[in-house]
């Protein structure tokens, strides 16, 4: 007996608008968080809605897994949310570095072999 699989790969760009937005309540639904713990970590930085209109926030669904690291860190470091706010603006702000040794390396065409100093 076989099955026939089929996979669908969808880009972001061909999500809609709903789809690709979740309301306050949507996102904590999807992280397990009560709502005033999330207007609290917007309030402190952790995540930006994007104002809709002046009572609603909507939130990419890109904060889905930003939460589960802010949740993670908070967790395993026994931060507070103003120490994971700054823990993941750190983390952004090395992966950008990073980006930008790579995109510098290949433009001088060296690739530095990781563990390299």
């Amino acid at each position: 007996m076989s099955a026939d699989i089929t996979t669908i790969v969808i880009e972001e760009h061909q999500l809609s608008e709903t789809e690709a937005w979740l309301s306050l309540n949507e996102l904590c639904e999807r992280c397990g968080l009560e709502p005033p713990l999330l207007i609290e970590l917007v309030d402190i930085g952790l995540i930006t809605p994007s104002v809709v209109a002046s009572d609603q926030w909507r939130f990419r669904t890109t904060a889905v897994p930003a939460l589960h690291q802010a949740l993670r860190l908070r967790r395993e470091l026994e931060l507070d949310w103003q120490g994971v706010a700054v823990a993941m603006d750190l983390m952004a702000q090395l992966r950008e570095l990073r980006q930008q040794v790579d995109s510098l390396q290949r433009q001088l065409g060296t690739q530095q072999v990781p563990g390299d100093s």
